[in-house]
């Protein structure tokens, strides 16, 4: 695969965001007073539009070839082409289990921005808009599962636990909720366990569901009144859950640290209180990939001598503000971070892309292989 976008370099208007075996999602970025819609033009044969909202429109361009490379043509209003984008679809896989995940959701929260802060002009408020375009996109992709990574609230106060219910009352595929950092703040009204119970969910120390054959474990890391996480202090229940033939979506709310002293912000789980234990399920288990919320930010990174597959997957309530899909095989683990393509949500993601001036996007939206990940069996 290829990226037009490699973290850190210039942005850039129009992009490929993602790729599975036969299809890309694309974004095109026009100005906002002139939305209508973007042609464009894919392996000079097949055309199609893009309907721009708010400056900002985001679709997914369908039949193409698994494994090949394909050519995107951005064309402007008098048909000439503005940007070409290139990338490499993936190779296909057989029929999968597919589980969706969110994470960062901030039910509550009304601004976004550590200095000059974005307020929300949208109609509602921005974390539900957000939440239930992601769901609503997941199931139309076929979503077997839904899992929350934490922090589905941003204060854990009543009253957000109540917009919680309103987001996930109709949902028709099992729901699996952990809690995050925000959900347990020491200013919190009630624990997550209470919240989740008065809307028919469960909080668990460590949750597992078993999905066909998949195995999906979910794993409370949160420490009431703190930013950091443990993963340690649930190391036996983890290793026995991991115990498996089958393959493993290992997912927690805090990302793993690398180094005992955090360089970036938010503290995540320090190296000893996690990395024994996924030294040790990874021994346990030939295919598994851990997954995290937290960071806001899109990374891949490769842990234990390169046998563990760990990624950080960015917010839903903010930039670029997206859900993931897991195609799962009995040896293939396949991770899609897609944007949210509603325009109710774009139209408040692509105004938090300006948090930070250009750092944000840069730091948030990684590269397009730390978003579209395979990872497959050591045997």
């Amino acid at each position: 695969m290829t990226s037009i976008q490699p973290p850190f370099s210039a942005l850039v208007d129009n992009e490929v965001f993602a790729v599975d075996d036969t299809s890309a999602q694309i974004v095109v970025r026009t100005n906002p007073a002139t939305d209508g819609e973007v042609t464009v033009r894919v392996n000079d044969h097949l055309t199609t539009t893009i309907t721009t909202h708010a400056g900002v429109g985001v679709a997914t361009i369908g039949g193409l070839e698994p494994a090949r490379s394909f050519r995107i043509e951005v064309l402007d209003r008098g048909g000439r082409v503005s940007t070409v984008l290139r990338g490499t679809t993936r190779p296909p896989i057989q029929a999968a289990t597919k589980i969706a995940t969110i994470s960062d959701v901030h039910l509550g929260a009304e601004e976004f921005g550590p200095s000059k802060r974005t307020a929300d002009t949208g109609s509602g408020p921005y974390p539900l808009r957000c939440g239930r375009a992601a769901i609503d996109e997941a199931l139309d992709w076929g979503a077997e599962a839904l899992v929350i990574k934490g922090d589905l609230t941003d204060t854990g106060a009543r009253e957000e636990w109540a917009m919680a219910e309103r987001l996930l009352a109709d949902v028709p595929i099992p729901v699996m909720i952990t809690s995050g950092n925000h959900d347990v703040w020491s200013t919190r009204e009630v624990m997550p366990k209470e919240g989740a119970s008065s809307i028919g969910k469960t909080v668990e120390d460590v949750e597992v569901l078993d999905l066909g054959n998949v195995r999906i474990v979910l794993v409370d890391t949160s420490l009431p009144g703190k930013g950091s996480g443990d993963l340690s202090r649930h190391s036996g229940r983890v290793l026995e859950a991991v115990a498996t033939d089958n393959p493993v979506l290992l997912c927690l709310h805090h990302h793993l640290q690398r180094t005992p002293i955090p360089w970036f912000w938010p503290p995540g789980i320090p190296p000893n209180k996690g990395m024994d234990v996924i030294a040790s399920a990874s021994d346990r288990n030939p295919l598994m990939l851990v997954t995290s919320g937290h960071t806001h930010r899109n990374r891949r990174h490769r842990l234990i001598d390169d046998k563990v597959t760990f990624t950080e997957v960015s917010a839903t309530s903010d930039y670029p503000g997206v859900w993931a899909g897991y195609e799962i095989t009995p040896d293939t683990i396949r991770q899609t971070v897609r944007r949210i393509a509603s325009p109710e949500a774009t139209s408040w993601t692509e105004a938090t892309r300006a948090a930070l001036g250009t750092v944000w996007p840069r730091w948030s939206q990684g590269r397009i292989d730390d978003r579209c990940v395979d990872v497959r069996a050591q045997r």
